[in-house]
């Protein structure tokens, strides 16, 4: 399939009896290139610690091989596939042609926004299919003049990006909030693998806005972009992490 989107599901799951079923709807965006979803063992490892069981992955696994495999050819190297899994085991998977949110010509504007209130996040940190705690956050950033938010709590302790997990590069480590609060994303997931290739020990840690404005990088990773620097604050191992992702797409 080419030059269209197109929205597929797993057939009627309801009454079908699974193990294992999230409370709440989860969604996985995915990175679909040419018929493959190169990050899918970490979107599975993700619904698995979202509280889906095997019966409902195995559905899962098929569904997006089904789904990838209708995208080939040179123009099928920048798909989203968005896949949805309800409590009630329906699952949905949905394939569109469009950029991410953090592709913005010169890298994103990052703005600080104080959370309002607690992030409401299933098990595992997994993502959630409502996205509206966030959604406002970029809402107050787009507001202040910026294209990412930052989420602090109100003591300035960074909590989650807007849609994307936050890194920072002080002095020789490569720094990333706890998840939760954060979610505990599927490209920041590939990173802290992939970490010992890029040179730079990457961990997680507590970190808050002075930290940020101190930081001699600061860029942001969703599974559906890569990673991307925020303007002006990329760097050496910015670059080593874009090139992890760029190989990782190629295959």
């Amino acid at each position: 399939m080419t030059g269209r989107d197109t929205a597929g599901g797993a057939g009627p799951t309801r009454g079908a009896s699974f193990s294992s079923v999230p409370d709440i709807a989860l969604r996985e965006t995915c990175r679909l290139v040419s018929g493959r979803v190169p990050l899918w063992r970490y979107h599975r490892q993700r619904l698995a610690s979202g509280g889906c069981g095997e019966g409902l992955l195995t559905i899962a696994d098929a569904l997006v091989q089904r789904e990838a495999a209708g995208w080939t050819g040179p123009d099928s190297t920048r798909l989203r596939l968005t896949l949805v899994i309800t409590p009630d085991a329906e699952i949905d998977a949905r394939v569109q042609r469009r950029l991410s949110s953090l592709d913005v010509p010169g890298g994103p504007v990052a703005v600080a926004v104080e959370a309002e209130g607690t992030p409401p996040l299933p098990l595992g940190a997994a993502k959630p299919a409502d996205r509206s705690w966030w959604d406002e956050a970029q809402r107050r950033a787009r507001a202040a003049g910026g294209d990412q938010a930052i989420i602090v709590s109100p003591d300035g302790h960074v909590l989650d990006g807007g849609t994307a997990s936050v890194w920072a590069v002080i002095g020789d480590d490569l720094l990333t909030p706890p998840a939760p609060a954060a979610v505990a994303g599927v490209a920041r997931a590939f990173l802290l693998d992939a970490c010992s290739r890029v040179g730079v020990p990457a961990r997680v840690a507590e970190l808050d806005v002075g930290s940020l404005e101190r930081a001699d990088e600061l860029f942001l990773t969703n599974a559906f972009a890569g990673a991307v620097a925020v303007r002006g604050r990329g760097g050496r191992v910015f670059a080593a992490v874009a090139e992890e992702f760029s190989e990782l797409w190629s295959g």
